[in-house]
């Protein structure tokens, strides 16, 4: 698994971060979880998991991701998911992640569908 962050990340309010994932997220990998709680601290008012680089995702990166969202959420931000495909979004699909976080097509889709008052204090 790669990560790459892109966007407004960095800055304290940001209105949004992108962090892109590619390849495989498991147990293993600690660079995702890392990487979210990095970006999620600057309270950006979206935080985009760009998941079309990603060929398979485990419970545990799934919970990294579902954690990540809680947390932003109690603070008035959010968490999106952009792209997931194929293995990855069958399992969004079966455990109803994608019932319980945004999903969107494209990084473009979710931020013009986020309205421009939400976001941190």
């Amino acid at each position: 698994m790669s990560v790459s962050r892109v966007g407004d990340a960095g800055a304290a309010c940001a209105a949004y971060a992108v962090v892109r994932l590619a390849g495989e997220a498991d147990v293993t990998t600690h660079a995702l979880g890392e990487a979210l709680w990095a970006e999620a601290a600057n309270r950006p008012a979206l935080l985009l998991v760009e998941m079309s680089g990603l060929r398979f995702i485990d419970s545990s990166a799934l919970n990294a991701i579902l954690r990540v969202h809680e947390d932003l959420l109690a603070t008035g931000c959010e968490l999106a998911l952009v792209g997931p495909s194929g293995s990855v979004a069958r399992v969004l699909r079966l455990v109803g992640a994608d019932q319980m976080i945004p999903v969107y097509d494209s990084v473009e889709a979710a931020i013009e569908s986020t309205p421009p008052e939400q976001g941190a204090e």
